[in-house]
């Protein structure tokens, strides 16, 4: 009878096929000592067991990808009233977001070394534990800077799971069908869009913030159990050293480039502060880069990027996750800051846009397979330009039903675009290079990330401050219109039975008042145009893509 392993191997890899140190179509996942065997042909005896095996695999590891969307869209309904108790404004708080996409970006790397050491199944495992005991301890946080630190720890366990979960997907399915399980991928992130943001709006509204960090809990620990059952775990033979000069220059160079970037407006583009920090990241990147090009094995393989395809697939990511995240940070904070809706009635309006993501990415997964990469990702991207403009036209009376319908857009059109950006560029990679390539792609979708989410916080504050200026300055040249709005506003008050003196008071606080929201609607639109702008950008690099799935020959 065929051993267990090389059943599995062979659903996995189409075949098994000899190999000398690990399978190259699994990854390694399964025994490479099993390939040494001449294969027999599949038996109804052995099949039945192989796909109950494979497939607890797979909703084991999608069950951390859920695990992880709910720890994201929880915290992105509770970020407002996360402010309001850790007395933090945008600014402050977005380092909460941009700590957890930064750390979990310099863990990324790491995961090939440490997969070697560990096996997938272990790392993947101790992945999701560290997540959990971080998630636990941001409910008990003290102050923005202890959740800021527990949010660190989380993204250590992110960045240890998410390329695993991808190398594990790739190993569980054929070539054929792996643009089915990066869609599957998706499609269980788009869980926690879906149910997370209505379970984080009624925690926060009749309970506190605190309870969303423990809302991934039970799906962590069912994760857990069902890995353990499940999934065998191999170590490799040959482990890898760990390239720590290159990870520590990485980490300097997007450390010190990150703060430059959202502290400029504050302590001054020229100042010695800034610009001794864009220094320090400038020569970093350079030693980073020469690190990379000389040591045997590098953290992060640069070599990869002489693959067109792999290339314009990770710019083609980092330009859509910029935008992407940036303006989701932001949705988040304009509904219930700007807009003043609850909690709960901004969870229940974000709700829709994870069964639209979850569901594109899986119809998108699909047509990959069929047509290739390149028709669904065009389709994605044009949706994203639509978006954006229209983003860029809401104001205080676009009605509810408007802003469902451009909020639900947003990651309909992502949807489009995710799953078969991966497929594309990991397509044009040998099977051996696919752990490091996941690696490197994530490491590009979290810098992006963590870019989008700075800069957006950035851009709203400086943008905000020039428009509030500007709004100042055109209502002291329009003395007759201010005046007029004055005696309005005078009048109202009168109603409320204010008189004399705190009338008038009462009446230039409402108008300063207005005049400031104002400029916060005009510095979100110019952050959604620029979105737009950046998406017909981003056009440029799809048409490197493969325009066709590749041919593959069935056993």
């Amino acid at each position: 009878m065929v051993s267990l392993p090389l059943t599995i191997c062979m659903i996995a890899c189409d075949r098994g096929s000899a190999a000398p140190m690990a399978c190259l179509r699994c990854g390694g996942l399964f025994p490479w000592s099993q390939h040494d065997r001449p294969p027999r042909s599949n038996t109804p005896m052995t099949t039945p067991v192989t796909d109950r095996i494979q497939w607890g695999a797979a909703v084991s590891v999608l069950l951390g990808m859920v695990a992880f969307a709910f720890s994201v869209t929880t915290l992105t309904i509770a970020i407002p009233s996360i402010m309001a108790g850790l007395r933090a404004d945008v600014d402050r708080i977005q380092w909460v977001v941009t700590s957890f996409d930064m750390t979990q970006t310099v863990v990324m790397p790491t995961v090939g070394w440490l997969g070697g050491i560990l096996g997938n199944r272990n790392l993947f495992l101790a992945g999701i534990g560290i997540s959990l005991i971080g998630g636990c301890l941001g409910g008990l946080s003290w102050s923005l800077e202890a959740l800021i630190v527990f949010q660190i720890l989380q993204g250590i366990g992110a960045g240890l799971m998410q390329p695993t979960l991808t190398a594990i997907l790739y190993g569980l399915f054929p070539r054929h069908r792996r643009g089915l399980a990066v869609a599957l991928t998706m499609t269980a992130f788009g869980v926690g869009p879906t149910v997370g943001p209505i379970i984080a709006g009624y925690l926060v509204e009749h309970i506190s913030w605190r309870a969303t960090f423990y809302v991934q809990v039970p799906i962590i620990v069912a994760c857990f159990v069902l890995t353990l059952m499940t999934m065998p775990n191999v170590i490799e033979r040959r482990v890898r050293s760990i390239d720590f000069p290159g990870l520590l220059t990485m980490t300097i160079f997007l450390v010190a480039l990150l703060l430059a970037l959202t502290q400029g407006h504050k302590e001054e583009w020229t100042s010695r502060y800034i610009v001794g920090l864009l220094a320090i990241s400038a020569v970093a990147f350079v030693l980073f880069v020469v690190i990379e090009l000389v040591v045997a094995d590098p953290v992060v393989d640069l070599r990869l990027y002489r693959h067109l395809p792999f290339s314009m697939g990770c710019l083609l990511a980092f330009l859509n996750t910029l935008v992407f995240r940036g303006a989701g940070f932001l949705m988040g904070v304009f509904v219930q800051h700007t807009l003043q809706y609850t909690p709960i009635r901004a969870g229940f309006m974000t709700a829709p846009s994870g069964l639209a993501f979850g569901g594109m990415s899986y119809v998108a997964g699909k047509l990959s397979d069929r047509f290739g990469p390149r028709l669904p990702i065009i389709v994605g991207m044009l949706l994203f330009i639509v978006t954006f403009f229209w983003y860029a036209d809401m104001n205080r009376w676009s009605t509810t039903f408007v802003i469902l319908q451009v909020m639900t857009l947003r990651p309909f059109s992502y949807g489009w675009t995710n799953s078969p950006t991966n497929y594309a560029a990991l397509l044009a990679l040998p099977d051996s290079s696919v752990r490091m390539g996941s690696g490197l792609f994530s490491l590009v979708r979290g810098i992006a990330s963590s870019f989008g989410v700075a800069m957006g916080a950035t851009f709203l504050e400086t943008h905000a401050q020039v428009h509030g200026l500007r709004f100042s300055e055109d209502a002291g040249h329009a003395l007759d219109s201010l005046h007029e709005t004055l005696s309005g506003l005078h009048g109202h008050v009168a109603h409320f039975g204010e008189v004399g003196l705190r009338q008038t008071t009462t009446s230039l606080a409402l108008l300063a008042q207005y005049m400031r929201e104002e400029a916060v609607f005009a510095a979100y639109q110019d952050i959604f145009i620029l979105g737009g702008i950046l998406s017909i950008v981003a056009l440029i690099p799809v048409f490197f893509l493969p325009s066709q799935r590749r041919s593959t020959k069935k056993p």
